[in-house]
């Protein structure tokens, strides 16, 4: 998708590169990770080339299957992006049982 351009000669993923929270589900070992970003795929892009959590990215590295998931801000089920990633956080157990370290932002 990012080589992908569309008739304004535009990266076709610029379209998707939106403010949010990713879910990362390592399917393997059935953990998660959540996190939040202005730009989703540069992002998680970053998790899967080593610029991100060092444990997601060995576990990627090493051939864990990995499934994301995204969902887009749109301030209306929640007030701010930290609210959002918290919920997200808390419902998928990633602190106590995945890879996030904290709650997530305040």
């Amino acid at each position: 998708m990012r080589n992908v351009r569309n008739k304004k000669n535009r990266l076709a993923s610029e379209r998707y590169n939106v403010k949010g929270v990713y879910i990362l589900h390592n399917r393997t070992k059935h953990k998660y990770y959540v996190g939040q970003a202005h730009k989703l795929l540069s992002r998680v892009n970053g998790h899967l080339t080593g610029k991100g959590n060092g444990i997601v990215y060995a576990d990627y590295a090493y051939g864990d299957r990995f499934y994301i998931k995204f969902h887009r801000f749109r301030g209306r089920s929640f007030k701010t992006l930290n609210e959002m990633e918290r919920y997200y956080i808390n419902k998928y157990h990633a602190q106590e049982d995945g890879y996030n370290k904290t709650i997530g932002n305040r």
